[in-house]
């Protein structure tokens, strides 16, 4: 493999505030909360454009674009190569990202409660293979090392909509914008939903959208004051039937959508001869091909 030559390698924090807690040994105290972890990396020979942000799904965090379970360079170093400057989020509350645990201080009084979460365990991989044969199931437990315990989910099963994205990680996704100037975002399944309401709070910073089997899709990309930017949605084969989520009906949705919006691309795997792929694209045995599928994308609807 050839060396992956870097400008610039470095992680920064956006967001967040000090929120004031009383704690019994040392007084009142105030405790950054709400922030969201960025890692950047800028390739030696940037092709002209815009960056690329990689957004990561439910239960998951930045490793996601970083490598495959076995090895693999990730999305992230193969746009890079292609001379995107990247940057790679953990979401707020999730991985480096940190979550408010002061619950676990004894120290803090008046104590808070510990947030509601949901965890993804070795069994719920069947979701994502989804009936596919590449994933490398040889690494199972290295990729699920990677799962983190999401405290947004309680909250989208309890609005009937599981793949919405936790309300607090959109400010911190608006303040990186602010901070880097306009970009494209890359978006895995929960990620789609916090992609949509991203373009809609700051439709003059969001270049394009890559939404990889967005967890929703309505609301979000159908709402009428989105704005007119290239979307690209990709979807695999073996979807369910009907259901909130990673179904026939999000990707008729997407559909309908297209109709409608001449910059909104659909591409679902199977109609272009591309068979077996489950919901965790990015780590699957072709992943590189499909890299490359959304970079010509890019190359082809934005001036590069």
């Amino acid at each position: 493999m050839q060396s992956l030559q870097l400008s610039k390698l470095e992680s920064f924090y956006v967001g967040g505030e000090p929120r004031p807690h009383g704690h019994r040994l040392r007084g009142p105290q105030n405790f950054m909360q709400g922030a969201m972890y960025v890692q950047h990396m800028a390739p030696v020979t940037v092709a002209p454009g815009l960056p690329v942000v990689f957004v990561h799904g439910g239960c998951h965090t930045g490793v996601t674009w970083e490598t495959t379970p076995d090895g693999r360079e990730g999305w992230a170093s193969l746009f890079v190569r292609a001379g995107f400057p990247v940057y790679i989020v953990d979401q707020a509350w999730r991985g480096r990202s940190a979550p408010d645990l002061l619950a676990l201080d004894s120290g803090v009084d008046p104590s808070p409660s510990l947030p509601e979460v949901w965890s993804a365990s070795l069994e719920a991989l069947d979701l994502f293979i989804r009936g596919g044969d590449r994933f490398p199931l040889d690494h199972l437990e290295q990729y699920a090392a990677q799962l983190w315990p999401d405290f947004g989910v309680a909250a989208a099963l309890a609005a009937g909509q599981p793949g919405l994205s936790d309300a607090r990680a959109l400010p911190p996704m608006l303040a990186l914008l602010d901070r880097i100037g306009p970009a494209i975002l890359v978006a895995h399944s929960q990620a789609g939903d916090l992609a949509w309401k991203t373009a809609l709070a700051r439709p003059d910073q969001v270049a394009a959208v890559v939404a990889v089997e967005p967890g929703v899709t309505s609301p979000g990309l159908d709402d009428p004051n989105f704005p007119d930017i290239p979307v690209y949605v990709m979807w695999a084969d073996n979807l369910l039937p009907d259901g909130p989520v990673l179904s026939q009906r999000e990707l008729a949705a997407a559909r309908a959508i297209a109709a409608r919006r001449s910059k909104v691309t659909v591409d679902h795997l199977p109609e272009h001869g591309v068979h077996g792929n489950g919901h965790m694209l990015m780590m699957e045995d072709n992943s590189a091909e499909l890299a490359g599928r959304v970079i010509s994308w890019l190359d082809a609807v934005l001036t590069r």
